[in-house]
């Protein structure tokens, strides 16, 4: 099994309505060839970076040369209803704890809808 050194991470789009949903997909690669790899191990973590607020602590899913990650409603809710919008970030991080590790980062912006608190 090659190690990963790259991880790129996908969302359909950077802006979603509060209390949409969402997959999220990524993908690990070898950056010296480009080819899909396969890390030993898979986490990644959800946190609202407006609020400063974890979402979703590290959460462990089966490695693979590419994941799909769901960003439930849940996730994308206001935590803070004076806000007109809210940053989200999305970190994958492949061989988690060790020496191989690589970490990436995608993040998304929230519109807080009138009267869906």
């Amino acid at each position: 099994m090659a190690q990963s050194d790259q991880v790129s991470i996908q969302i359909p789009k950077s802006r979603w309505n509060e209390g949409s949903a969402f997959i999220a997909t990524a993908y690990f690669r070898l950056r010296s060839t480009a080819a899909a790899a396969t890390p030993t191990n898979v986490r990644y973590r959800i946190d609202n970076l407006s609020t400063r607020t974890e979402l979703a602590g590290w959460t462990t899913v089966s490695a693979a040369s590419n994941i799909s990650i769901a960003i439930t409603a849940t996730h994308n809710a206001i935590q803070n209803n004076a806000s007109k919008t809210e940053r989200l970030q999305l970190t994958v991080a492949a061989d988690h704890d060790l020496a191989t590790q690589h970490r990436e980062t995608k993040e998304w912006t929230i519109t807080n809808l009138y009267g869906m608190t």
